[in-house]
């Protein structure tokens, strides 16, 4: 089992002989162990543990139900969270195996959440929605939907003004850096009056005669653009929203005028277009997978899935998290976004993805019936609620 821990478990690695026997031997032999990141919970019984605590005997479920040199973690939930990651040494008659135990480790503090294993098939996933091509402000590789919809949203404008640009951010000067570092709209109405470079919305719109720095400094400014023939000039930054609910500049609109002021309605008009570029740009890079995926377990923190798909087996361990729909058989689905915390992927190359989640539901109460759903569950199984 191949495994990739996003967020690594507070634990304390046990290491001195004398106490991993203890613990093995005083909590754990003779116990059932669970076998991590198999789909239908797999079990073991600890049968014996050698002097050194460095190897185990145990009675094993089926045959063959572990390879030869594989790694395997066992872990038990006593007051806190008991963890032994083992390598398959040997199989014995009657389904038994020795393992070597590698590390015994323990939860620094109890687990936050009670998991519980669903009925079959009475909770999924499905319509997960994933990038196909990472984003970013760096923007080293530049996807073709990005330069389609800038080129394609920059003849609609250009007979509209005198000078117009849409592209993505490059080191190309002051100004263009300020918008990308803040987000905020550069708009100078009219280049040759002082005013003009205040603002009177400092939460959108860049206060440019502060940046600039003094009186002097703008009359500077002012200059430089009469020496321009610009009359009125705007920065649009395109700011992307990722399926990591990260919000990106990836690039800017760009107009001038030398004759007439740009009015504070194509300003408007501007800016709901690059809400437009965005959204198609979305959705030409986005998978969408409608595919149903198993609920292995779940808690009112988040779930573990099961995954295999040929789109996402190789996505899906480079995302920070994706969106997706939560089905809780014979109710309507439940929208929800899912941080990737770890990620194991077994011989067959299925997926184990565990999600916690985050962010806001596109519903409001999902993430409450989400949680009622599962408390639900728990009080049926008998399990502590809350």
């Amino acid at each position: 089992m191949e495994k990739v821990q996003r967020k690594q478990r507070d634990k304390e690695f046990i290491t001195d002989p004398g106490k991993k026997l203890h613990i093995i031997g005083k909590f754990l032999l003779k116990t059932d162990l669970l076998v991590r990141d198999t789909e239908t919970h797999d079990t073991v019984q600890l049968l014996s543990v050698n002097k050194d605590a460095t190897k185990i005997l145990v009675q094993g479920r089926m045959a063959e139900q572990f390879k030869l040199n594989a790694h395997i973690v066992l872990y038990k939930l006593l007051a806190r969270y008991v963890e032994l990651e083992c390598e398959v040494l040997e199989e014995k008659p009657n389904n038994q195996f020795i393992m070597q135990v590698e590390h015994v480790s323990i939860a620094s503090r109890e687990r936050k959440f009670t998991r519980i294993k669903p009925p079959d098939g009475s909770v999924w996933i499905t319509n997960l929605r994933t990038s196909r091509t990472t984003i970013d402000a760096n923007l080293f590789n530049i996807p073709t939907s990005v330069k389609v919809n800038f080129a394609d949203t920059e003849r609609t404008l250009k007979p509209k003004f005198d000078i117009v640009k849409i592209d993505v951010f490059n080191s190309i000067g002051d100004k263009f850096d300020l918008v990308k570092k803040t987000g905020k709209i550069l708009y100078i109405p009219n280049t040759q009056k002082p005013d003009s470079y205040k603002s009177s919305d400092p939460s959108g719109f860049i206060d440019y005669e502060h940046e600039l720095g003094d009186e002097e400094d703008v009359r500077k400014k002012i200059i430089e653009y009469a020496n321009q023939k610009i009359r009125s000039e705007l920065i649009v930054p395109v700011i992307y929203i990722n399926h990591d609910e990260q919000a990106i500049p990836i690039g800017y609109v760009h107009a001038q005028n030398k004759n007439r002021e740009i009015d504070i309605a194509e300003v408007m008009e501007i800016k709901t277009l690059t809400f437009d570029m965005v959204d198609r740009i979305r959705e030409s890079n986005t998978i969408l997978v409608k595919e149903r995926f198993a609920v292995i377990d779940l808690s009112t923190g988040g779930l573990r899935v099961k995954i295999n798909h040929p789109d996402l087996n190789g996505e899906l361990p480079r995302r920070k998290g994706f969106t997706f729909d939560i089905f809780f058989k014979m109710q309507s689905p439940i929208t929800a976004y899912g941080v990737v915390r770890s990620i194991a992927r077994d011989t067959d190359g299925n997926l184990y993805v565990g999600l916690s989640l985050e962010g806001n539901s596109a519903r409001p109460g999902e993430k409450k019936r989400f949680i009622d759903n599962v408390n639900r569950m728990l009080s049926d199984s008998g399990a502590k609620v809350g």
